[in-house]
């Protein structure tokens, strides 16, 4: 929270990076039904809380939690943080509204326990401390509180540690998010021109990345260098493994029209978003920053982190970031030059609703056209890379077939496979449970099915003996063929997976995108393959993986038979992100064979001949006759 005599402008600015796992679907929403309209981040189709939001006053409130604030005591039956921070943005129009709030609350009592930044249009910059009973205020315009003109707080209380409203660094290194505390207050305290400016804290502070030892990353934002390091740490970072979205406010002066007071709203991880202008009198929300399964801006910054996360715990592969802001941050540092000059004018003739509303559903459009972009690229880079072909023989004669079922016998996946694996057609097909794999009975067939389910439980019952049969008889010869959660278990994505196909899983973060009927586009390799006569398909998807290349230098890379020409997104994911990526693929791993497929063929009137087929080249032993 920054006092307008520390800002480059004089107006006084509010920012949070929100850290919040539990909820990571974020959307803008109005909230109209109080004294005062408003605008705010909330949780993706809820509006029983805000996380931080500005008013038609000019009174910007955030929090951010503080666990120690509770101090023993129990907690109270009024509000919590968010239901808090709503009620402020209804009913409050001055820094002297909320105490006031918080002195009538204090005595039922409230289930807070949160640092409330708040600032106003009559100048107001004040840090409350807010426990279930009482609360601490500290006024950032106070020169004695704050020498400097701001007040930083991350997750610990100043009042509980009897410290000052600014402690040094080093006397809260011990305490919860000391260490981004301290990176925060010097990066302020060393601000360009010895001012602090909305648009800095909007494009560098938000996105700041350091390293455990609280160095600032090189080649990062906040960076003199120009070269990132190949895999970078977010774990202690402002911009960290759990921040979920930013907002910056940037208030204005007394005397100006509060309804001029900006939120810069970054749906997602900062580092993967884009920041967009929000006023608390719009009368509509653009649509890509709403969205009950969370908004399109917030989502496709997901996709985008998911798909750039490294092995290793807490950290990020950086290519995708340099690519990202070399693409986004120009247009938003356009934006921000804008929006601020069209303040400037705005402020000497009567603004109106419908204005503000064009205005932030163009800024907002643009900005979605960018993200989309890079979600483009992103998915083009992933599915591009190593090309390899295989032969299409297969074995002659009966195919000895083990599909795998963990369930009483009702599971429809298994019965959906017997159907049409029917001796008839060249198949001795029967049901093994995991008990059965643990105990070698693999060594019995020549290929193993795992079906449709849940991939996770599949590990879960296969337990680390079953993982070793399975990936033991692939590698001695065996054929393997995954189907939707089967094909999950083939990758290399998870740390339940078996790791026997070089793949990863696009857009994971959306895993659950609903079901429905998809078209394939198949190749002449896959036609060929699998029997079929047309180059396109059409199946049923249920919630498979999207399958795009590994990055395991120790597998051979894949082929692919079929990729997605259309989509399913029902659930919050985002539409453009499922064309174009792997459906149905194959590859060698040690001496045995490998092909998943993402959607269901096997379902009834689907087009089981392609499993049908895949079965029978997975019994084979071929050899790789071309590819690099």
């Amino acid at each position: 929270m920054i006092s307008g005599r520390a800002t480059d402008d004089g107006r006084p600015v509010l920012w949070k990076n929100r850290d919040c796992q539990l909820r990571p679907r974020n959307e803008v929403a109005l909230l109209t039904e109080g004294r005062y309209r408003a605008v705010a981040v909330v949780n993706a189709g809820s509006r029983s809380a805000a996380w931080m939001g500005a008013n038609e006053a000019g009174l910007c409130i955030e929090n951010s939690l503080s666990n120690d604030l509770q101090r023993g005591q129990k907690l109270g039956k009024g509000f919590g943080n968010g239901g808090l921070i709503k009620k402020a943005l209804q009913t409050c129009a001055t820094v002297a509204d909320v105490q006031k709030l918080l002195d009538t609350t204090n005595e039922s009592g409230r289930k807070t326990r949160g640092n409330f930044g708040v600032i106003d249009a009559q100048g107001g910059a004040v840090m409350f401390e807010v426990g279930p009973y009482d609360y601490t205020m500290f006024d950032a315009n106070d020169q004695q509180v704050a020498p400097d003109g701001f007040i930083v707080r991350t997750n610990f209380a100043t009042s509980v540690h009897d410290l000052p409203a600014c402690p040094k660094a080093g006397s809260v290194a011990e305490l919860t998010s000391g260490n981004r505390y301290a990176r925060a207050s010097h990066w302020l305290s060393n601000s360009e021109g010895g001012k602090i400016s909305a648009s800095a804290i909007v494009q560098r502070l938000a996105r700041d990345l350091m390293d455990e030892s609280g160095q600032v990353v090189p080649g990062s934002l906040n960076s003199d260098t120009s070269e990132l390091p190949a895999v970078v740490s977010n774990r202690h970072s402002i911009s960290r493994r759990k921040t979920v979205s930013a907002a910056v406010f940037h208030g204005v002066r007394p005397g100006e029209d509060p309804r001029l007071t900006t939120m810069w709203a970054m749906l997602g991880d900062p580092k993967f978003s884009i920041a967009v202008p929000c006023f608390p009198t719009q009368t509509v929300v653009a649509d890509p920053v709403e969205g009950a399964r969370g908004a399109e801006l917030c989502e496709v910054p997901r996709t985008l982190l998911d798909i750039n996360r490294a092995s290793q715990a807490n950290t990020l592969r950086s290519q995708g970031l340099r690519d990202i802001w070399q693409d986004v941050l120009p247009l938003e540092a356009e934006q921000l030059q804008r929006t601020l000059a069209a303040r400037e004018e705005w402020s000497s003739e009567e603004v109106t609703d419908s204005q503000l509303d064009q205005w932030h559903a163009e800024c907002v459009e643009a900005s979605y056209q960018v993200m989309l972009n890079e979600l483009q690229q992103a998915k083009l880079a992933a599915t591009q890379g190593q090309v390899a072909v295989y032969e299409n023989d297969v074995r002659a004669g009966v195919v000895s077939v083990a599909i795998y079922d963990h369930s009483d016998g009702s599971a429809n996946g298994p019965k959906n496979l017997l159907r049409f694996l029917t001796e008839e057609a060249g198949f001795a097909a029967r049901r093994v449970t995991p008990k059965q794999i643990q105990s070698g009975e693999l060594e019995e067939f020549d290929v193993l099915i795992m079906p449709g389910g849940s991939a996770s439980s599949q590990s879960s019952h296969l337990q680390d003996e079953g993982h070793k049969q399975v990936r033991e008889f692939v590698q001695t010869g065996g054929g393997y063929v995954g189907i939707c959660a089967g094909s999950y278990l083939a990758t290399t994505h998870y740390s339940w997976s078996l790791g026997i196909l070089n793949a990863r899983v696009w857009d994971r973060t959306h895993w659950d995108r609903g079901t429905g009927t998809v078209h394939l586009s198949l190749s002449p390799t896959g036609q060929e393959a699998l029997t079929h006569a047309h180059p396109a398909a059409e199946v049923y998807y249920g919630q498979g993986p999207l399958l795009v290349r590994g990055v395991d230098t120790e597998l051979p890379a894949y082929e692919v038979l079929a990729t997605y020409q259309t989509g399913v997104a029902k659930r919050g994911a985002v539409v453009e992100a499922m064309p174009d990526t792997h459906a149905i693929v194959r590859a060698k791993h040690g001496a045995g064979r490998v092909i998943c497929y993402s959607p269901h063929p096997e379902k009834p009137s689907g087009p089981s001949h392609l499993i049908a087929a895949g079965v029978r080249w997975a019994s084979g032993a071929g050899e790789q006759t071309g590819g690099e």
